[in-house]
């Protein structure tokens, strides 16, 4: 059993990542397919024996999801914190009864 951990740079969001599971699954040999939109990574095991990582990258690649690097955004020098944030304290909130009584035992199971 080997596993190999991806960077794609395309899988932003949660759908990405179902379409990446769905795309691995069915592939011969794949056991396990762990994916991240928050990290842009993919984690698949699979049996050497059934398939190799240049297939699995191939099937990502066909698909849109080509491999890249990390990319990471420098903070712009012009950005300052907004003073208003510390003047204005404690933020609290209230549930809305409404909101506590739909909330009973059906959301449990």
């Amino acid at each position: 059993m080997e596993k190999i951990e991806l960077t794609i740079p395309a899988m932003f969001a949660d759908h990405h990542v179902t379409n990446v599971k769905r795309l691995l699954s069915p592939i011969k040999g794949v056991e396990n397919v762990f994916a991240s939109s928050a990290f842009k990574q993919v984690t698949i095991e699979f049996d050497a024996a059934k398939t190799s990582r240049a297939a699995l990258v191939k099937a990502l690649t066909d698909a849109g999801y080509a491999l890249g690097e990390e990319e990471y955004v420098e903070k712009s020098p012009f950005a300052t914190p907004d003073p208003a944030w510390e003047k204005l304290g404690i933020r609290a909130t209230t549930t809305n009864p409404v909101d506590l009584q739909l909330s009973g035992e059906f959301r449990k199971y």
